[in-house]
């Protein structure tokens, strides 16, 4: 398999997490934002485009992440499915979910906000970590 490929899925798969951080987060949890008003900047286009070109070039790097280590077929993935999600899930448990965690403990943010941008971060890792084991069968 290619480089190339592993990298395209994950870029794919951060592309579709844009959709889903919109449901979530911007949808779903947005309204615990309010309740701590100085802690976000103002929203627009600006803000859109730069953190959607974010999630397409971290999914592309956990592309490569999955090209590197194999995915989770160590762990006894029987299918491109499971393999997804347990590679999506453990991303996530070893680096989304503690720097999120780590910085709810300091900066003045909502617990709606918290458990949104966890859940947001983990649907959006489970989808990259699939299209990167789809795209390795």
């Amino acid at each position: 398999m290619s480089l190339m490929r592993f990298v395209i899925a994950g870029a794919v798969g951060g592309f579709v997490s844009i959709f889903t951080s919109w449901a979530i987060t911007g949808a779903l949890f947005h309204r615990f934002q309010r309740l701590t008003p100085e802690t976000w900047r103002p929203e627009g286009p600006k803000q859109y485009t730069l953190s959607s070109a974010v999630q397409i070039l971290a999914g592309a790097a956990v592309g490569l992440l999955y090209f590197a280590t194999g995915g989770a077929t160590r762990f006894g993935a029987t299918s491109w499915l499971s393999g997804g999600l347990l590679f999506g899930s453990l991303v996530w448990l070893a680096t989304s979910c503690p720097l999120h965690l780590v910085n709810a403990v300091y900066v003045k943010i909502h617990r709606g906000v918290v458990a949104g941008i966890l859940l947001d971060s983990l649907v959006g890792l489970l989808i990259v970590g699939c299209a990167c084991a789809r795209a390795a069968h």
